[in-house]
Parts: C-alpha cells; sequence; structure tokens
C-alpha cells in the first residue's frame, strides 16, 4: 500500500523547473522608462517603455502624443488599456493609403469605427483588424499586450 501511495504521489507532483516565473514591472519603474525616452527625444511623438517581448508575446507600456499612421498586423490579437489620456480610436474598415505634401507616407482608415477612449478602457483589435489613433486630445498612453505577434 505505502509504494501505491508514493507512486501517486510522486505522480502528481508538478515537474521542478517547468513553470517560467513570470514578470512584474512596477507602474513607478514603467513610468521612469517613460520618462528616460522622453529626455532622448522630448519631442517624441510616440515613446515605449517595454515591459516584455518574446516570440509569443509582446508587452509594452506606450506613449502618444502626435497620431500615426494605420496599421495592420497579419497575425496575433493586440490588446490596449488606456492608463493616461485620451484619444480616439479607429478599428475596422480599410486602410487608404496616400503621400503627404512633403511626400510622407499617410495610413488612414476609411469606414472603420470611431470611438472616444479614456483610462479604464480596453480596445481589443483581432489579428487582420486595421487599427488607429486618429486623434489625441494631449496624450495618451496605454498598456499594449500583444499574442503571437509573429514577425509584424
Amino acid at each position: 500500500m505505502f509504494t501505491f501511495t508514493l507512486m501517486l504521489t510522486l505522480a502528481s507532483a508538478p515537474a521542478q523547473g517547468a513553470v517560467p516565473q513570470g514578470t512584474i514591472a512596477t507602474g513607478t519603474e514603467l513610468q521612469a522608462a517613460l520618462d528616460e525616452a522622453r529626455q532622448d527625444d522630448p519631442d517624441a511623438a510616440m515613446m515605449v517603455a517595454r515591459v516584455e517581448n518574446t516570440d509569443t508575446t509582446r508587452v509594452n507600456l506606450i506613449h502618444r502624443t502626435t497620431p500615426r499612421n494605420a496599421i495592420i498586423h497579419a497575425t496575433g490579437w493586440e490588446v490596449h488599456h488606456i492608463t493616461a489620456g485620451r484619444a480616439t480610436a479607429v478599428t475596422g474598415g480599410t486602410v487608404e493609403r496616400s503621400t503627404g505634401p512633403d511626400g510622407e507616407r499617410v495610413a488612414r482608415i476609411v469606414g472603420g469605427e470611431s470611438r472616444e477612449v479614456t483610462v479604464g478602457d480596453v480596445v481589443i483589435i483581432p489579428a487582420g483588424t486595421p487599427h488607429w489613433y486618429s486623434e489625441i486630445d494631449g496624450s495618451v498612453t496605454y498598456l499594449e499586450i500583444r499574442y503571437d505577434p509573429g514577425e509584424n
């Protein structure tokens, strides 16, 4: 009986080293990373504090002051949790590409859904979905989580 009980106990014990520790980034650490990026380039339209970037996930705190071009990721889902500021998020529709007056590339969304987002809101973006912050009221900061991001 003792041998059978011991075998059951050993069979149900978790394998040593099989469970990763995980990553913890404090709000203070993330803000310090954004502050450092701001010192490097105070006029940057976008600053990124990297939390964790692996083959299967990308987690970043992103601070934007100016809208950039609309984009589409062919693979992976993306989640934005707004932590500061206010912006207009546009998802869906189609991306229309053109050239601006100074020859710069311009990409905007036509026919998508526009929603104002603010602190506490979450934007979920499935793979292949166009997305864009078309307007930013001063600045917007969000925790970006990308699952299975692939090469894009």
